[in-house]
């Protein structure tokens, strides 16, 4: 019997191929370069396979077909917040996942979804409410970047991707994996790995094997500087501690010295928000080339969590730094569209 994580597809789609699978069907690095610049290249987006493709063979390019599935994504629904971030409702064999495109000053984001719903029983997360319906392939992970990539300005290309939509990325790291070695390969898209940054709930099996075969980089979800804290509102915490967590980020600054890991803090009213949080927290993290990223709960349907107050958040934000932490705040985008974090499949298309 097949898993129930397992994606609908035994074969990839075409935008879930790294330039060793190409070349290895096309039978030359020449062949595969070419190739890729036509898939991953700046274009329109179209999930079809051609029939041919200029400079390649129809010979060679009939074993691409021949490998590869169609890519059943589609968008359905699509919706601009106030302050210019644009959520789209995409369509997938199975269900549906929400992608979001955040334009910034010079640069967008594109935060992508890596499951149908998730298995994480987060107490601030709309996701959570949905159940599982299964992991993404490679392909529908990288054709939600691809897609959002033709949205953003021409002032604010889509230069950074961050896998914190929809699910729990190190439940699907095979896929995972496979569409960070997507992003990140020459001759496109050729995202710096800098620039892909991929989210945990702190599972923490996934997160000793994506620091050992990946170079992009890693948020950890901590919200809590207790264990009683984090339990309350992230119930895994309780198979994989605070000190587990932090052990293996703390012991990867030793591998890898140059490489930053987020520490992602989503603050509650008199949950996680007092001095003594922020003193725990900074103590916590020594030791860890870590940059701290406090975010605003922002409201989910028939939930009782509160985000901190203004004052509560700056002086939180003003302790950590006080005690030596990179901290910024990030404050909400997309929140009347429900595409700000924790928000994601909260308002669905109707």
């Amino acid at each position: 019997m097949a898993s129930p994580h397992a994606a609908t597809a035994t074969r990839p789609g075409l935008t879930g191929l790294t330039m060793g699978a190409l070349e290895a069907l096309l039978g030359s690095r020449t062949r595969a370069l070419t190739a890729a610049k036509w898939i991953y290249g700046p274009r329109a987006w179209s999930a079809a396979v051609p029939a041919t493709l200029p400079g390649i063979s129809p010979q060679a390019w009939a074993r691409v077909r021949e490998a590869c599935d169609e890519a059943s994504v589609q968008v359905t629904e699509q919706v601009v917040a106030a302050d210019g971030t644009t959520k789209l409702l995409i369509a997938v064999d199975g269900g549906a996942v929400e992608t979001v495109l955040i334009p910034a000053t010079g640069r967008s984001t594109v935060c992508v979804s890596s499951q149908i719903g998730c298995t994480r029983s987060c107490k601030f997360c709309a996701t959570a409410t949905l159940g599982f319906g299964r992991n993404l392939r490679a392909d529908e992970i990288v054709a939600q970047y691809l897609i959002a990539r033709t949205l953003a300005p021409e002032a604010a290309p889509a230069s950074n991707v961050v896998f914190m939509g929809m699910g729990e990325p190190m439940d699907n790291l095979d896929a995972v994996l496979t569409a960070v070695e997507v992003l990140t390969q020459s001759p496109a898209p050729q995202l710096g790995h800098a620039q892909v940054t991929v989210s945990t709930s702190g599972v923490l099996p996934g997160m000793r094997r994506f620091l050992a075969e990946s170079r992009g980089s890693l948020a950890l979800s901590l919200n809590g500087s207790t264990d009683a804290q984090r339990t309350a509102l992230m119930p895994q915490n309780k198979v994989w501690p605070i000190a587990e967590l932090l052990a293996l980020l703390r012991a990867d600054r030793d591998a890898h010295p140059r490489r930053v890991h987020f520490i992602e803090y989503v603050m509650f009213d008199g949950i996680n928000d007092a001095d003594a949080d922020a003193a725990r927290v900074a103590a916590l993290l020594t030791g860890i080339n870590a940059r701290l990223n406090l975010i605003p709960h922002n409201p989910i349907a028939e939930s009782p969590l509160r985000a901190s107050p203004l004052e509560r958040i700056t002086g939180f934000h003003r302790t950590v730094t006080a005690l030596g932490l990179r901290c910024i705040v990030r404050w909400p985008r997309g929140r009347d569209i429900a595409a700000a974090c924790g928000q994601l499949a909260q308002v669905r298309a109707r």
